[in-house]
């Protein structure tokens, strides 16, 4: 595309069809190398995706765990054993898919980005550029961060108290391979996206919806707000996932506000 010569709505259309023909290929071959590259530390041919649910599974119940140690010392748990089956034959099938289509995702999301950049940049002003590359980087970080934070910190400590009840009534924990790994996906992707909200933050003081006053004078409501929302769109029924992000919501509501006052400054 050119900026000199606006092409036909039927040449964008097309043009935009096939740079997604682009990224679905790059998705698909990154998603099938995964499910089948061999775990470097076995001795015989297993596929890495296989360790991966193995260390996944540890990782999400290990009272060795910094965060976790005190409070099983508290409770007086000694472990916490949560036994796997698969309620059809396809179950395990469907949980190796969506873990391949998700390493598929992270892998090729570089080439993914490319793509979009490069059909939108004809449209793009100057100034748009310079912002549009450090907009994605920054989702990027912040995204990942989230992840980290979630698999290390939110996900052991929901799953440790969802498992109390259990533990102190003797019951023996036993959940189906997909609900398993749906629930800990489910709930790495939400507080990924969770941390990335200081962009929307940056994005809506851009475009002069939100100034940087309203944030530092309406902290408490927005507080508040987000609580509700977190309470709503994460797997957890407890209120351990919304305290556990109360100490990182602070560190990212402050740096919002620095990011409103830094784009907000355009409009001024």
């Amino acid at each position: 595309m050119s900026k000199d010569k606006e092409l036909p709505v039927q040449d964008h259309i097309i043009e935009l069809l096939e740079r997604l023909r682009r990224a679905l290929i790059s998705v698909i071959i990154s998603s099938v190398a995964v499910s089948i590259f061999p775990d470097p530390s076995s001795h015989s041919y297993r596929p890495l995706i296989f360790s991966i649910m193995d260390r996944v599974r540890r990782d999400m119940t290990d009272l060795n765990n910094p965060i976790l140690r005190p409070l099983a010392n508290i409770f007086g748990v000694k472990e916490i054993n949560i036994d796997l089956i698969a309620y059809s034959w396809i179950d395990s099938i469907e949980v190796i898919l969506m873990l391949s289509l998700l390493f598929g995702l992270v892998i090729s999301s570089p080439y993914i980005a490319k793509q979009i950049y490069d059909f939108v940049e004809p449209a793009l002003e100057e100034r748009e550029k310079r912002i549009i590359i450090p907009f994605v980087l920054g989702f990027s970080i912040l995204f990942s961060s989230g992840v980290i934070y979630a698999y290390f910190v939110v996900m052991p400590l929901t799953i440790f108290f969802l498992s109390l009840i259990y533990i102190a009534s003797g019951i023996k924990l036993i959940f189906s391979i997909e609900q398993f790994f749906s629930f800990i996906i489910t709930g790495l992707v939400i507080v990924g996206l969770f941390f990335t909200f200081p962009l929307i933050i940056a994005v809506l003081s851009y475009l002069d919806i939100l100034r940087p006053e309203a944030l530092r004078e309406k902290f408490s409501y927005i507080f508040f707000i987000v609580l509700v929302i977190l309470a709503i769109v994460t797997p957890d029924p407890t209120p351990v996932s919304m305290i556990a992000l109360s100490v990182p919501f602070l560190i990212l509501y402050y740096l919002s506000y620095l990011l409103a006052r830094k784009f907000g400054q355009h409009v001024t």
